[in-house]
């Protein structure tokens, strides 16, 4: 899945404050400060947005823009002489350094939990911001209208965007869009990119609805994430249907789910709990059941970023013997707790002996810690999709990035397949295919890293949308 609830703690929305440092002699911390955090083999981008708050205090926020638009405010900033420290309590994290004569670099370490890294920074005249071409900007020739429907279940609201074409003649298909792990915005924005928006523009401007909404407690959604599991964001989405069926300008009969990556998951959950499901899109979904999910994708990455093969094998080890633990009827987490402390020491102990290859590998290991403890965690690890698409008999169309090293091309769409084919009511419509250079995003990519996400101005590839589009007029 996505590796944002391995990260996601790291990153933070971008202010849009930018100013210019002070002269020498009076030295000044407002303005955008941009480094690069190497860690285990990656390159993050880190940005720094402080504003001058008056009477020599400060504030700003901690962007990490290879993640997530998140926002962490940062919890207090010091400038005493030249010597600089920022705080970030909310993942335990803070920055030491020195600003120099000019006023416009920081040079410093950046320390989260046991483990400290060096981050030079540079001043930055502009912002940081994205060139993202694909993200639609009004006016738009289709109806977009702000809506809110409540989930009985959750007890909670969700706030989204419905757009279709205006006046339509007759009622339309729809399309409710499901995001990926992680909380999400309606657009599932990530690394400035806003996929859900390019896909709902893309497929209105084809006259077909689309439904896109903030996860629980995102946004303008009511109710709290990080308690939440699979299962549980499976009731928003069920209750995103009823909300649908409620509207005159939609075909009762013709609405479908578009889930993404753990969305991939939900969307087969919910067409088994009801009868009224069109067809299924799913991208990036997974096959295989969230344990093996989770290996596969960390030794895919791992090997892709160079780390060596010691701490690959004992990253998939640890992650096993942890995995078999969380399993149990009755989880010993003092033992969890054991073999986490074990193995970031024997991290450390070969990240000093290969430093070259495993530099850094604090906050990696720190943030790994911290899902563990999460109640999506534990029901993931089980959450097996072939029990649910074993039991789908709407059209489905499954599709994956070649490219993909979160969720596996290779292992998963044929996963994917077998479920489907083993119920005999199963569509003659499904289309299970794997999209050769495309990532987890289903952008070109080079290597397929999360890292190498907000390097690429591409937001979706575009046959991708043409595929999806095609596919859905054809169930007409």
């Amino acid at each position: 899945m996505s590796t944002s609830r391995i990260t996601r703690l790291l990153a933070c929305l971008l202010s849009l404050y930018s100013g210019v440092p002070a002269s020498a002699d009076e030295p000044s911390l407002a303005g955008s400060w941009q480094g690069i955090i190497k860690v285990a083999g990656q390159e993050l981008p880190v940005v720094f947005e402080i504003e001058d708050a008056g009477r020599g205090q400060w504030k700003g926020s901690l962007l990490s823009p290879s993640q997530t638009d998140q926002p962490i405010p940062l919890t207090s900033v010091t400038l005493n002489d030249r010597d600089v420290f920022i705080s970030v309590d909310y993942i335990g994290g803070y920055y030491k350094g020195r600003l120099n004569a000019s006023g416009r670099a920081i040079r410093g370490d950046w320390t989260q939990g046991t483990f400290t890294v060096s981050l030079p920074l540079d001043f930055s005249e502009k912002a940081f911001a994205y060139e993202r071409p694909q993200t639609p900007k009004e006016p738009f020739p289709y109806t977009s209208e702000k809506v809110a429907f409540a989930n009985p279940l959750g007890k909670n609201q969700l706030g989204g965007t419905l757009t279709f074409p205006t006046n339509p003649i007759n009622p339309l298909p729809a399309v409710i869009l499901i995001s990926g792990s992680g909380p999400q915005d309606r657009d599932e924005t990530i690394a400035g990119h806003k996929p859900f928006a390019v896909i709902a523009d893309y497929l209105t401007r084809r006259g077909i609805a689309v439904l896109r909404y903030d996860d629980r407690g995102v946004g303008e959604s009511t109710g709290t994430f990080e308690y939440g599991t699979t299962l549980d964001f499976a009731t928003d989405a069920f209750a995103a249907v009823d909300y649908l069926k409620s509207r005159r300008e939609i075909d009762p009969a013709r609405i479908g789910l578009l889930g993404h990556s753990e969305g991939g998951i939900i969307a087969p959950i919910v067409a088994t709990k009801r009868e009224d499901i069109a067809f299924l899109v799913l991208l990036a979904g997974p096959g295989l059941r969230g344990d093996l999910t989770l290996l596969t994708q960390s030794k895919a990455i791992g090997q892709a970023s160079g780390l060596i093969t010691e701490f690959i094998e004992m990253n998939q080890q640890f992650s096993k013997a942890v995995f078999d633990l969380l399993t149990q009827p009755n989880p010993d987490l003092a033992a969890v707790q054991a073999l986490g402390t074990k193995f970031e020491a024997e991290a450390k102990k070969l990240a000093d002996q290969d430093a070259d290859k495993l530099a850094d590998l604090g906050p990696i290991i720190g943030q790994q810690l911290k899902m563990i403890e999460s109640p999506w965690f534990s029901n993931f690890l089980t959450l097996d999709p072939a029990e649910y698409l074993r039991k789908v008999s709407c059209p489905v169309l499954a599709i994956n990035g070649a490219k993909d090293l979160q969720v596996i091309a290779d292992i998963h769409l044929p996963a994917i397949e077998g479920a489907l084919k083993s119920n005999p009511q199963s569509s003659s419509k499904n289309v299970i295919r794997s999209l050769p250079g495309l990532n987890h995003l289903f952008q070109k990519a080079t290597t397929g890293l999360p890292s190498e996400y907000p390097q690429i101005e591409e937001t979706i590839s575009p046959p991708v949308l043409t595929l999806i589009g095609d596919w859905i007029e054809s169930l007409r």
